[in-house]
């Protein structure tokens, strides 16, 4: 073989080791979210596209819309990594004018790969939780439900403020720092609160693990008109703060550690945090979405 041959081989190499493919990426979200500590049956991991494949630029977002899947043109993207699984339950059909089959046929047309990481980001270590109950100041804090088989780990979070705060100061500090638009409080404004349940998104499941564990107070995304009443009844007061907005705080924190790790790789491609707001509720601030 010629000097010339080699030369060409070592660069052709090189830029290989300075391209990730998706099976890198998943390498990667595998140390930042574990797939063990999903929660059975939850719909995680490559939904969508191969293992193979070069990765050209990631956008981070928390779930995949048709707004998000041209942004991810726009920044010629080729690899979404979003928190909500895009095909959750069984397909019936696929009828291109449904959701999700809308999403997925744009996808594949727009040759973008889909991962999701669910519940194990919702559990992992410095995951949605922890982040969550670190903007809200809440310490000490341990899972709510420890996990059977992992008791280290579990769904949501309990731990204590620092000092008491009433309910009414809690409610504008959880809004404030949320930038929630559908803030909703149950129980009373004057009672002073110290212990704290907390969980992202929907919270429906952990009512009775937050009164076991003596919370005071159940921070969470969403929990429900009737589930409200029975959390009330237990003496539990309650902040659903919207689901998208306990959990869109994980985007920040996936971009850096993906970034630091890109890096550290001297990897090609950029980290994207996606613009779109996908909540399906429209925001107070309306000029966030495009009427």
């Amino acid at each position: 073989m010629k000097n010339k041959d080699v030369i060409l081989l070592n660069k052709k190499f090189n830029e290989e080791q300075l391209q990730p493919k998706i099976s890198d990426v998943i390498n990667l979200m595998e140390k930042i979210a574990p797939s063990s500590l999903a929660l059975p049956e939850d719909k995680i991991g490559l939904q969508l596209g191969k293992e193979n494949t070069t990765v050209k630029s990631i956008l981070i977002s928390l779930d995949v819309t048709e707004e998000v899947i041209e942004e991810a043109v726009e920044k010629e993207v080729n690899l979404i990594i979003a928190h909500h699984p895009i095909i959750y339950r069984s397909l019936q059909e696929i009828n291109f004018s449904k959701y999700p089959s809308s999403i997925i046929r744009k996808a594949i047309l727009s040759d973008i790969s889909i991962y999701i990481a669910h519940t194990n980001l919702d559990i992992a270590p410095g995951g949605i939780n922890d982040i969550l109950s670190e903007i809200l100041e809440v310490e000490k804090i341990k899972p709510l439900l420890p996990l059977r088989d992992n008791p280290e780990f579990g769904i949501g979070k309990i731990g204590t403020l620092k000092e008491e705060k009433s309910l009414e100061e809690i409610a504008k500090i959880t809004e404030e720092k949320l930038k929630s638009s559908h803030i909703k409080v149950a129980g009373k404004l004057h009672r002073k609160i110290k212990r704290i349940a907390i969980c992202s998104g929907s919270g429906k499941d952990l009512i009775y693990p937050a009164c076991q564990k003596k919370a005071e107070l159940f921070i969470t995304g969403e929990l429900g008109y009737h589930a409200t009443l029975e959390v009330k009844s237990l003496g539990l007061c309650v902040i659903e703060a919207g689901h998208y907005e306990t959990e869109v705080v994980v985007l920040p924190f996936l971009r850096e550690k993906l970034e630091k790790e890109f890096k550290e790789k001297s990897w090609e491609g950029k980290i994207f945090q996606s613009k779109i707001y996908t909540s399906p509720y429209l925001p107070k601030n309306l000029s966030q979405v495009d009427l």
